[in-house]
């Protein structure tokens, strides 16, 4: 099959067309031929049967006159008059059947008269006539047709049911004549020979007359335009100066519009070409990673952002699959979903972390796009990313900041006021208590005044750190602001667990305090409020709490106060 493919390719458009159009009237021939055969073999045929049909009636006829003239009950009479019928011209052979109506009432006559095979069961059986060709042991054609014998009142001027213990339309017997078709045959044969003679002799005078056509034709009109259109080609494909075009030729409308069509893609692969070099220039000085793979998703190219986000070189993860930079933060189950998104929507964008060459993770903003053909299959993926690791910690910066003290790493107002409403529902619904716990720190304008703003500073993340240390882990500290301190104790029973945690507070701010090079102890003023024993919101809470810290800074400071309510 390659080596016709070679050889096709390789002879010429004139030799093409003489093998096409010679191909082509030699299938018409063989149609037509085949289409006279048929038509002829159908005239045999219908002749053929015709003389089986008058046969077997002729048969029919002879029996009947037999019958008529009471010479039929001698089974030679019947023989001798089958052996006259088989002797006539194209019978090869003629048989009388006789039913079983008639062998019951007449005995079973000749065993020649008997049913020989299928086909004079299936007459007797059916009363309708079939016809069968077969061939004859030395290879004759042979047409067989078999006739029934149907009773009748009138059967050719005789009344059948006068002799025969029969019921009206029921089968005395049946002819079967054999028609030789030998001599259509031969007729046939030599019919097809002078066919084939007569087309060698059209072809022949086709095949010149064609040549000598297709030859004028296709020099004036196709080979030598084309080779003019061929050099205007190889000049361009020479030079590759996409900015000239082929000569359009007036006197050949079919090639100047292929020089015209030519002259066109040159156009759009110039234009093609220009854009090309634009992608080519944002692709190498984009800022954003650009990594392209093929359908299989191995990578085929990366820009030189990509090698400046993940210290990969080009040369290192081509054919490659973009696996190599998984940092192993995500799941197959996140690698899954994010496929089967792209698989039907055709693209996908996120934020994920992947790894560089170094080892280091780092934050990216993914796009996944699928590329597709005209079939809609998937050709390539083009994926871009941007570090966008500083971004995130930027952002975790003003997370914290939102919420979070600066100095001390404790809880802001703002935080520590979501906490403090989460922590009253929670109580109302679970049926506990919240306790709330204000706190100054005692005399610390002297340690700014004195030591100055840095040892101040420092001074608040000691005690932010014992703090720490002496509340549970569950319970908020927060930086109220200065040197004030709130503490939301959430679940308690009583204000003995109050109690108990303010007594662990004082004796952990009894011990000295390291600010730099000098060591200072500080105590705290402790007001102390129960939700809901003394108050019913939480403004009114850190009302109470604030006003029972004053409590014990009046009463001397380093002490802790309960919120009493006043009496009225």
């Amino acid at each position: 099959m390659q080596y016709a493919r070679k050889v096709w390719r390789a002879i010429g458009v004139q030799e093409k067309l003489h093998i096409l159009i010679q191909g082509a009237l030699l299938i018409l021939f063989f149609v037509l031929m085949e289409w006279v055969v048929d038509h002829f073999e159908m005239q045999i045929d219908q002749s053929a049967e015709l003389r089986a049909e008058e046969a077997a009636d002729g048969l029919i006829n002879g029996m009947n006159m037999l019958m008529l003239t009471g010479q039929i009950a001698d089974p030679e009479n019947r023989r001798l008059f089958v052996d006259k019928m088989s002797k006539s011209q194209g019978i090869f052979e003629v048989r009388m059947i006789r039913g079983e109506a008639v062998n019951a009432q007449y005995g079973p006559g000749l065993p020649e008269e008997q049913p020989q095979d299928e086909l004079d069961r299936q007459v007797l059986a059916t009363g309708k006539h079939v016809f069968q060709h077969t061939t004859a042991a030395d290879g004759r054609k042979l047409l067989r047709v078999v006739m029934p014998f149907i009773a009748s009142e009138n059967f050719r001027g005789t009344n059948c049911l006068s002799c025969h213990h029969t019921k009206l339309g029921g089968v005395n017997g049946a002819a079967s004549v054999t028609i030789d078709l030998s001599v259509g045959q031969r007729q046939l044969e030599e019919m097809k020979d002078r066919l084939w003679v007569g087309h060698l002799v059209v072809q022949l005078l086709l095949l010149v007359l064609i040549t000598l056509f297709v030859r004028h034709v296709i020099v004036r009109n196709i080979t030598r335009p084309v080779k003019k259109l061929q050099q205007a080609m190889a000049g361009i494909e020479h030079d590759m100066d996409l900015s000239r075009r082929a000569e359009i030729d007036a006197d050949n409308p079919d090639i100047g519009d292929m020089a015209k069509s030519f002259n066109l893609l040159v156009e759009k692969l110039e234009q093609a070409t220009d854009r090309l070099q634009l992608f080519a220039k944002m692709f190498e000085n984009s800022g954003e990673a650009i990594l392209i793979t093929d359908d299989k998703r191995n990578i085929l190219t990366v820009n030189p952002a990509f090698e400046h986000i993940t210290h990969f070189s080009a040369a290192e993860v081509l054919g490659k699959n973009p696996r190599i930079l998984s940092s192993g933060k995500q799941s197959r189950e996140f690698y899954g979903e994010m496929w089967e998104i792209i698989e039907v929507t055709g693209k996908w964008s996120g934020e994920i972390w992947n790894r560089r060459k170094d080892g280091e993770i780092y934050a990216e903003w993914l796009s996944i796009a699928a590329v597709k053909n005209n079939k809609g299959e998937v050709i390539n993926y083009i994926s871009s990313f941007t570090d966008i690791t500083k971004r995130k910690e930027a952002e975790k910066r003003i997370e914290f900041l939102a919420h979070y003290d600066s100095l001390t790493k404790l809880p802001n107002r703002a935080l520590f006021g979501d906490r403090l409403r989460r922590a009253l529902l929670l109580a109302d619904r679970n049926k506990y208590k919240v306790g709330l716990m204000f706190l100054d720190l005692d005399k610390f304008k002297e340690i700014n005044d004195t030591l100055g703003h840095l040892a101040g500073d420092q001074l608040l993340q000691s005690v932010a750190e014992r703090l720490r240390e002496s509340v549970r882990a569950s319970d908020t500290i927060c930086r109220q602001g200065g040197d004030e301190f709130l503490i939301l104790i959430e679940e308690i029973q009583s204000n003995v667990e109050l109690t108990r945690i303010a007594d662990k507070i004082m004796v952990a701010m009894s011990r000295p305090h390291l600010l730099g090079e000098h060591s200072r102890t500080v105590s705290f003023s402790i007001g102390a409020a129960m939700y809901p024993d003394d108050a019913d919101n939480e403004e009114t809470l850190i009302k109470h709490a604030d006003r029972a810290m004053y409590q014990a800074k009046e009463s001397g400071r380093n002490s802790f106060k309960l919120y009493e309510r006043e009496d009225t």
